[in-house]
């Protein structure tokens, strides 16, 4: 991803100044990309990567160097808030800088630099918006948002590639992300949301913990909920709206995406001062075609200008994806990148809006069946989540499958929440949300700025304390969109096929709701629906094949004859699934080692928004 890498011990000389300059240059992926150097001193390096309008912004102080990778959207003089921060870690002031931290809505990452003793710190949001590595080689402590600079720069010092963490293989295989601070790569851990880390002495104090086992709310009717869920929501269009001329909303057939553009519309589109467009994704088999339909009559409803981009899984976007990510997306994710391409291409400097989060504030998130102890509600997530099953995984690489689902329990104890169903909803925003969708979003950043307004910590705190009754049929959600636009409300949801204002509606969700009560038959309906729909499974099984093919040393990780299995014998997987293990197999090749030719780096990065 595009942002900040920190390099401590390593570049105090011109050799190894000059490793590091070569590792940067080689995440440099489009020619508008630069390398520019924040701090070099004999304690390392700060850098940042990126195209011109990636969001940066540099203050320096007689005392500090502080960059902001991001936007903090309720902050008009962020250098003012930026000073604060800086002052708080001097001071030692955690308990200010955590009140700072929970309230703040922002993308963030923020980097503090000692400019006497070349002490380095680092702050992230609440919900770790920009994904961000770290790990130790020896006495060089690395921290970067890429992957791949993690990866390269600690082969380059060990001398040897980065191994594998099999566990958190293991998890990626089960859910399709890895579970707290894991990566598929050994000694490389993911920054925690919510957090400052003291680089020197690679110390994590978390600032900020979400608890989901309390509904302060619940004393409010639906309707007074949705009101003031209307009025939050609202205000984080807003504030985000601020911040560039032009916000194109991704807009697909669902809910969250109209919300979004109904919010934005709200504040946009009678005022002057920003555009407001919206575009959708069409993929080239024109599988998602009714999606699109239902995305051009909501745009049309509010008189919004819309586009249609076709998108395809070239071979250029999946190899792309695969060096952008290292496997933290998967290779079917390469049409959202052929989706961000195109639109930087049309809008440069624009910034585009999804719904993320939507999916985490308005369901019901409690377990779908009653759970009684902590082995039912591990046996519940694993069943209901599952990409791969544990005894599946242990035949493709090895892992105990008892291991991977005790890894599970190990996270669940480390909740702060009092009952089984607040750490149920815990799991699904903390890993999926987090671990999962966060990277996929952060995907889009390789070419423009993306949020989204429901990660607004005051919306989300109010959304979360409102009770799962009141969530569950998607009553709450219902009228808080009713409010933001009864005429969008009144279009259809396309995985129903009807408006959620609709009787048809709420008997599809009471069936699709039971359905989810009954995993294994849930699937076999989803088989049935997908085996009739579009070719996507040659393409997954073609690249699954290929992947093996490719792939050096494959038998240190993987079993070829259970990839092949899988790719061949019509047992029931999913595109989705091979799609992953695909990635997976090829993202664990050892890294190479060639580098881009250097760039011109300048000395001091000049301040961008």
């Amino acid at each position: 991803m595009p942002g900040t890498t920190i390099v401590r011990c390593c570049g105090g000389n011109a050799h190894e100044q000059g490793r590091v300059d070569r590792v940067l240059d080689s995440v440099c992926f489009t020619e508008s990309y630069d390398r520019e150097t924040v701090v070099r001193n004999a304690e390392g390096t700060v850098a940042s990567t990126g195209y011109d309008t990636y969001p940066t912004e540099v203050v320096e102080t007689d005392e500090w160097t502080i960059l902001l990778e991001g936007r903090i959207y309720d902050r008009r003089d962020t250098e003012a808030a930026l000073r604060n921060v800086a002052a708080w870690i001097d001071e030692g002031n955690v308990e200010r800088l955590s009140e700072w931290v929970a309230t703040r809505d922002g993308d963030f990452l923020i980097t503090v630099v000692d400019r006497a003793s070349g002490s380095t710190w680092v702050v992230n949001d609440v919900f770790g918006r920009l994904p961000t590595y770290r790990t130790t080689v020896g006495d060089t402590t690395i921290v970067t948002r890429e992957l791949k600079v993690a990866r390269r720069l600690a082969a380059v010092l060990e001398g040897r590639p980065v191994g594998v963490d099999r566990l958190g293989l293991g998890q990626m295989l089960l859910f399709g992300y890895p579970l707290g601070t894991r990566t598929p790569f050994d000694g490389i851990r993911q920054l925690p949301p919510g957090s400052l880390l003291e680089v020197e002495r690679d110390e994590v104090t978390s600032l900020h913990e979400f608890r989901f086992d309390r509904y302060e709310n619940d004393d409010r009717s639906v309707a007074e909920n949705a009101r003031a869920l209307t009025d939050r929501f609202v205000e984080a269009c807003r504030r985000r709206a601020g911040t560039v001329e032009t916000s194109i909303v991704s807009l697909s057939g669902g809910l969250d995406s109209r919300a979004a553009i109904a919010g934005y519309d709200a504040v946009l589109g009678r005022a002057s001062g920003g555009t407001l467009l919206a575009a959708t994704s069409v993929r080239e088999d024109g599988a998602n075609a009714d999606e699109a339909n239902v995305a051009r009559k909501v745009a049309h409803s509010l008189d919004v200008p819309w586009s249609s981009y076709f998108v395809d899984r070239t071979e250029r976007h999946r190899k792309a994806l695969l060096e952008m990510t290292q496997g933290m997306n998967t290779v079917g994710m390469s049409l959202g990148l052929d989706f961000a391409e195109q639109l930087a291409a049309d809008h440069p400097g624009a910034a585009l809006v999804t719904g993320d989060g939507g999916d985490k504030i308005f369901p019901d998130l409690t377990p779908p069946t009653a759970v009684d102890s902590r082995t039912e509600l591990v046996e519940t997530l694993v069943r209901t989540n599952q990409q791969f099953a544990p005894d599946e995984i242990e035949d493709v690489i090895g892992l105990d499958a008892d291991r991977l689902v005790d890894s599970v329990a190990e996270r669940i104890d480390a909740y702060s929440e009092a009952t089984l169903e607040g750490a149920h909803v815990h799991f699904l925003i903390r890993e999926r949300g987090i671990n999962m969708l966060n990277h996929g979003e952060d995907r889009t950043r390789h070419h423009l700025w993306t949020t989204t307004p429901f990660y607004a910590p005051d919306l989300f705190a109010a959304a979360m304390a409102c009770p799962p009754e009141q969530k569950a049929g998607t009553e709450l959600y219902r009228e808080f969109l009713s409010l933001l636009s009864r005429e969008l409300a009144e279009i259809e949801y396309v995985d129903f096929g009807v408006p959620i204002t609709s009787v048809e509606y709420r008997a599809k969700k009471f069936a699709y709701g039971w359905l989810g009560a009954r995993p294994a038959l849930k699937e076999r309906v989803r088989s049935l629906v997908e085996s009739q729909g579009s070719g996507g499974g040659i393409h997954s099984r073609q690249l699954l094949a290929e992947a093996v093919a490719d792939a050096d040393g494959l038998g240190r990780h993987f079993s070829a004859e259970e990839i092949q299995r899988i790719a061949w014998d019509g047992s029931g997987h999913r595109p989705h699934q091979r799609y992953q293990l695909a990635t997976l197999v090829a993202a664990l090749d050892p890294i190479e080692s060639r580098v881009r030719q250097p760039t011109q780096a300048r000395p001091v990065m000049q301040k961008r928004h």
